[in-house]
């Protein structure tokens, strides 16, 4: 499956000031955003520089400010976030991409480069000489920790387990695991650990060979890694799901790609209104679909006249099926969110055995923007003795963005963006943070001395070891 042919070039410097003026209108978000966010004040001294000299932004100053954005999704305008990845990446394509950058854009590709010889890319990472060549030959920042690399990626775990072939008649609820490359290369140990829970939940998991969730590369504005990665994903996905199969993201920037970013605008495309039977006076959409959010049940209707020239599938994947993009965007959870679903249907195991630890969850931003609570949350407190309190508070971002933090010219700038998140640890002074992003695990491990955990590894732990995987008796009330 190919996207359909792109856009016509548009001038990024355009769409960049276009940018300013929106934003330097409404100003709700420079107060708000003053310390969660770098793009914002980048935004506003542009802005009040011109006012007060009227020296207009340059080129160079534009893109510097778009590439400050690193789409925690923490501004609360999704047209400005989709305008400042349209300003990106209309300059990597009349510009170019630096070739350091699309090397570590490609964290699959790096990742089995640097664990086919673990033992030997671990020794030269910690060298401090020859570490900081290869950093650079990376076009990583010298300061930058890197996991070790494991022996096994889960990749090969996977395979020797036969879990990539798909289940012969299977019974019960199927599930395709999307693992993501952070997970699947440099800490495949929460993969495992995954697949693990999930079975002692009693599903059936498949996981089948798949691309990078596009996240990384769509940040950086790279367009046609982008797309081809999504439309193999969608493939494979899509394909899965007309077999019954739900998708499950342990990875919450993946699943808030494939679920949200990917299906924006699909619903209003002129495939899906035939599909429902809309008339040519009327849009419909399932509600909440604008917002890329789940579909909860009935339809809102749009007088086609008034709407046709805003409520129109022409974002960023609109190349690609969308009716594919819908099926697969309505089967994919989040792994917690899903486990604490089947739990509360009464399925999953009888019990887990004590953990004593005080440890703070860290609900990252992409988890927060698709508003399906903190299922982790609520599992972590069937633990016994486990004393699981949440870091409130929606203006927090560790800043990593990714592979942005660790390029060379963005290093520094993710440690500022952190710092904020960092202190208030800090003064809770907790024995282990838990979060689900592993993003923000190797950013908290530069900068923390706390051990970091991803929730799923903790439930993995507690697993009594002769869990049953039948349904429970009855239903336990869920803990506040």
């Amino acid at each position: 499956m190919k996207a359909k042919d792109s856009p016509p070039a548009a001038v990024p410097e355009e769409i960049a000031r276009r940018i300013i003026r929106d934003c330097a209108d409404c100003d709700c978000c420079r107060p708000i955003l003053d310390e969660a966010c770098l793009f914002f004040p980048e935004l506003y001294r542009l802005h009040d520089r011109e006012m007060e000299t009227g020296r207009k932004p340059s080129s160079d100053e534009l893109r510097g400010m778009v590439e400050k954005c690193n789409f925690c999704a923490l501004c609360p305008c999704p047209n400005i976030r989709a305008d400042i990845i349209r300003a990106k990446t209309a300059f990597v394509a009349r510009d170019g991409l630096p070739p350091r950058v699309r090397l570590i854009e490609d964290v699959a590709r790096l990742g089995r480069i640097c664990g086919a010889f673990p033992r030997m890319t671990d020794r030269l990472l910690s060298s401090p000489r020859m570490g900081k060549r290869l950093k650079r030959w990376l076009g990583i920042h010298s300061e930058r920790r890197l996991p070790a690399f494991s022996k096994e990626n889960f990749l090969a775990w996977v395979r020797k387990r036969g879990l990539d072939r798909k289940p012969q008649a299977a019974e019960g609820r199927r599930v395709v695991y999307f693992a993501g490359c952070t997970a699947t290369y440099l800490f495949p140990e929460v993969a495992r650990s995954t697949v693990e829970v999930l079975q002692a939940w009693g599903l059936t998991v498949f996981c089948p060979p798949l691309s990078c969730c596009g996240m990384p590369s769509f940040l950086e504005g790279d367009r046609e890694f982008t797309l081809r990665a999504a439309a193999q994903n969608l493939a494979v996905l899509s394909a899965a799901v007309e077999e019954g199969y739900d998708i499950l993201c342990s990875c919450p920037t993946c699943s808030f790609m494939l679920r949200g970013l990917l299906a924006e605008g699909a619903y209003f495309s002129e495939a899906y209104q035939q599909r429902v039977g809309a008339d040519a006076r009327f849009i419909q959409v399932p509600a909440r679909a604008r917002a890329g959010g789940r579909p909860v049940g009935g339809m809102e209707v749009f007088d086609r006249a008034m709407f046709k020239n805003i409520l129109k599938d022409d974002g960023y994947f609109s190349g690609l099926d969308p009716l594919q993009r819908i099926a697969v965007a309505e089967k994919v959870y989040d792994v917690g969110e899903y486990l604490l679903q089947r739990e509360r249907e009464g399925e999953g195991p009888q019990g887990f055995s004590p953990l004593r630890l005080q440890a703070l969850y860290y609900p990252p931003c992409h988890q927060r923007e698709q508003q399906f609570g903190r299922p982790y949350l609520e599992l972590l407190r069937r633990v016994p003795e486990l004393e699981p309190t949440a870091l409130e508070g929606n203006l927090h971002c560790c800043g990593l963005a990714g592979v942005m933090g660790f390029k060379q010219d963005f290093h520094e700038a993710s440690i500022a963006l952190g710092d904020r998140l960092m202190r208030r640890i800090r003064e809770i002074h907790p024995q282990a943070i838990v979060t689900d992003c592993l993003s923000c695990r190797l950013q908290f491990e530069q900068l923390l001395s706390y051990p970091v955990r991803h929730p799923i590894e903790i439930l993995r732990q507690a697993l009594q070891p002769s869990a049953s995987r039948q349904p429970r008796e009855g239903k336990e009330k869920p803990s506040a």
